[in-house]
């Protein structure tokens, strides 16, 4: 009899402390859906206004470039001319001048193409944070405990795959983001609309 109850005791110890039984009883089992981030990124209304903004403002900002360019080129040939005609002083200070125009253009167009920049990234990162709000809110109404990148995934039922539902979701949150830069390039801001 102390045998048996021995061999019971140490049976009920072995199914209650095996990795599969403690696994079972901490995890739930999980249910997994899919979203293609890439195509919401590309597609969301958001997002394609965010482009289209910022293709407006590279536009822009390419037409100033190239005046000033231009504007430098004139001053540069009107420079050659002075060599030929003026005086070594005159020349040095005409020349001096120029190259602080060169340089103020340069850093010019250095600060415009990081605001652009910038305000690229930041107005992504807004659709990005709704994404994953909205992601957050379809899943828990489905009882999805896991989503995962479709572009981590070989094979899946299109069944699981959220990213209609994700992208009609966002779309109807934010159809929009205003992106305002500032001339000098130092002011930026993107906001939803």
């Amino acid at each position: 009899m102390r045998r048996s109850s021995s061999l019971l005791v140490i049976a009920f110890l072995v199914l209650c402390l095996s990795p599969a039984h403690a696994a079972k009883e901490s995890f739930p089992a999980s249910v997994v859906a899919i979203v293609d981030v890439q195509r919401i990124l590309q597609e969301s209304l958001a997002a394609r206004s965010v482009q289209s903004q910022i293709e407006k403002h590279r536009s822009k900002f390419q037409a100033q470039i190239s005046k000033e360019e231009a504007e430098l080129r004139e001053a540069e040939q009107k420079l050659t001319e002075l060599r030929k005609t003026e005086q070594t002083d005159a020349y040095a200070q005409a020349e001096q001048k120029l190259r602080g125009r060169f340089l103020f253009v340069e850093r010019h167009v250095q600060a415009r193409r990081k605001a652009l920049d910038q305000a690229f990234t930041d107005a992504m990162d807004t659709v990005r944070a709704a994404l994953i709000d909205v992601v957050k809110k379809s899943s828990k109404e489905r009882g999805v405990t896991l989503v995962i990148v479709k572009q981590q995934v070989i094979w899946h039922d299109q069944v699981i795959d959220l990213t209609d539902v994700v992208l009609k979701r966002i779309n109807q949150r934010i159809p929009e983001i205003l992106i305002k830069i500032s001339e000098d390039g130092k002011n930026i801001s993107s906001s939803e609309k």
